[in-house]
């Protein structure tokens, strides 16, 4: 069972949306997904459709001791929902013992899954940090634009921290590029850079900038259920099947009029 954080700097973008359909994907590609929402705000939960309020078996009342009954979404993709609940959790959790690994003891019984997707909050807290202690591997979306990746740094240096002293088996082993528009030279030009730094983890799939993907949650569906034709879907598949290491499916060359991948469709 692989155990995936996907992260990002406070303030970036890109993180749920990724969450929720690398594991629709994944889904796709016959896995068997269950997404962990850990965010207050409840995005990943409100994207596939579920009303945090009507939920009782939500990763608030795991860490409080539930025994957790993830919710099934769709075929082969589970979800253990948030709720605001979730937003008092890192007070409450605070003086706990152990408090650091309270979601690797929840979920420590959990089988039959072959990826569990964490969606983490966007602030770098206890509940990031229990994350981090589950999970095996780390993916960072990363926006293509420069502010995104000159804001990294203290992601990483709490990635390798809780490496250091809680989660020796933890590594960084992907970085999305999420927002891609080859049409604009800052969009080429720092992906240039993210690839120069993080060299072999960037993956060769790109998340190009789709209306669609910004349409899907207010559906409460996935991109695969709201738009599956069009580029949005066809980039997170390609996504899904690179992080489950089956080969690719080559796609058409863009044109050479334009030079350039559609942004949108």
């Amino acid at each position: 069972m692989r155990r995936i954080a996907l992260v990002n700097q406070k303030g970036g973008v890109g993180k749920t949306t990724t969450a929720v359909n690398l594991s629709a994907g994944l889904a796709r590609l016959d896995r068997r997904v269950l997404l962990v929402d850990l965010d207050p705000q409840s995005n990943a939960t409100v994207s596939l459709g579920i009303q945090p309020h009507e939920q009782k078996n939500t990763t608030y009342a795991i860490l409080s001791g539930a025994k957790p009954e993830p919710l099934p979404v769709e075929e082969n993709l589970w979800i253990l929902p948030s709720s605001i609940d979730l937003a008092g959790a890192e007070m409450e959790l605070a003086s706990a013992i152990g408090r650091e690994t309270i979601l690797r003891d929840a979920l420590a019984d959990l089988k039959g899954f072959d990826f569990v997707i964490l969606d983490c909050t966007p602030s770098l807290g206890l509940l990031s940090i229990n994350a981090l202690t589950t999970a095996g591997e780390v993916m960072i979306p990363l926006q293509c634009e420069f502010l995104a990746l000159h804001g990294i740094s203290l992601l990483l240096r709490t990635v390798e921290l809780v490496k250091r002293r809680l989660n020796p088996a933890l590594s960084i082993t992907g970085i999305i590029p999420c927002m891609y528009d080859a049409r604009k030279s800052i969009a080429r030009e720092t992906l240039e850079e993210i690839e120069t730094h993080f060299k072999d983890k960037v993956f060769k799939s790109k998340i190009r900038t789709n209306v669609r993907l910004a349409e899907a949650p207010s559906h409460g569906r996935s991109i695969f259920e709201y738009a599956p034709e069009c580029y949005g879907a066809e980039d997170y598949l390609a996504l899904a099947r690179e992080v489950a290491g089956i080969e690719a499916i080559p796609r058409a060359a863009p044109s050479p009029a334009s030079g350039a991948l559609p942004a949108v469709q």
